[in-house]
């Protein structure tokens, strides 16, 4: 017991000081940056750490057992490579890498069955979400990205990754149910049982908020009528009401904009077809609607 509480402290001094030097330790350029091979170890150790323990967890001391040490090591070791991914490639990136990387755990926690993968997940979705609005949209309001770094092709490969590990974090979603808490507990208690709602309206905000900076002024509401019916096609497909909704609640907007803003301020010919493009995306929900009818109620 006390070589491993020696181990613990050696890894955990490890980790900890990779955020005070090894992440700030640039390579000359065309070589291997340093902070490759010395951090990468690391969270190759942390994730080794998980793996025996969990496969002697029979035999972990109580400590062990009530500090979780085998998911503090596990939530090391992604905290590593999530922290590496953010030194090593250029800034505006870093939200489309962490994406993919939520689409990785998300298959490993399908393939393996463990929630502490579907956890950190989510928390990279979070990371995700907070990138891409505070770097991505904010900062590059001020600085635009180079040509190869753009909003729209950085910010639309994070929203393609976080779409893409819906179908997988869909079938991640608990049958269990909720524990008699409220607050702030409730929800998150919520929010793990079924991942993909979350992932999904990280998705669509951040899908939504790109339209809005990037297409022009008169060309926002046919965007974001466009978004709708692609949002409710994608509710058909996954059979999820909350989708539904969304779809619904961006094709209201669009009518909304239209009313209070887009008839006051487009020319005429924006004007025409802001209007047809709704026209054609209502007459076609409305359509999908009637088809799909009996469907919707199994969903209700």
């Amino acid at each position: 017991m006390s070589l491993r509480v020696q181990a613990y402290l050696a890894l955990l001094a490890a980790f900890l000081r990779i955020f005070f030097v090894n992440l700030n330790a640039a390579g000359a350029p065309g070589e291997i940056s340093p902070r490759f091979y010395t951090v990468l170890p690391i969270a190759l150790a942390c994730f080794y750490g998980y793996w025996r323990l969990r496969q002697q967890a029979i035999e972990s001391s109580w400590l062990e057992q009530k500090i979780k040490a085998a998911d503090v090591c596990c939530y090391m070791g992604t905290i590593g490579v999530a922290s590496l991914v953010r030194f090593e490639l250029e800034p505006d990136w870093v939200a489309a890498a962490w994406a993919a990387l939520v689409f990785a755990l998300m298959a490993i926690a399908l393939r393996s069955g463990l929630s502490v993968f579907t956890h950190q997940g989510l928390l990279l979705t979070a990371g995700v979400l907070f990138r891409a609005t505070f770097h991505n949209f904010y900062e590059r309001s001020y600085f635009p990205a180079p040509g190869w770094e753009t909003r729209w092709l950085a910010v639309g490969i994070a929203v393609a990754c976080l779409v893409a590990a819906l179908p997988v974090a869909r079938r991640l979603r608990s049958k269990r149910e909720l524990a008699e808490k409220t607050g702030t507990w409730h929800l998150l208690h919520a929010i793990t049982r079924r991942p993909e709602q979350f992932i999904f309206f990280v998705a669509v905000f951040l899908l939504t908020v790109l339209l809005a900076l990037e297409m022009r002024h008169s060309m926002v509401t046919v965007a974001w009528g466009v978004e709708g019916v692609a949002v409710f096609l994608l509710a058909l497909w996954l059979a999820e009401r909350s989708f539904r909704l969304t779809g619904l609640g961006l094709l209201l907007l669009c009518v909304g904009k239209i009313v209070v803003v887009d008839v006051w301020k487009l020319n005429l010919l924006d004007r025409c077809l802001t209007f047809m493009v709704l026209g054609v995306a209502l007459w076609f929900v409305s359509f999908l609607y009637t088809r799909n009818r009996e469907a919707m109620r199994q969903y209700l």
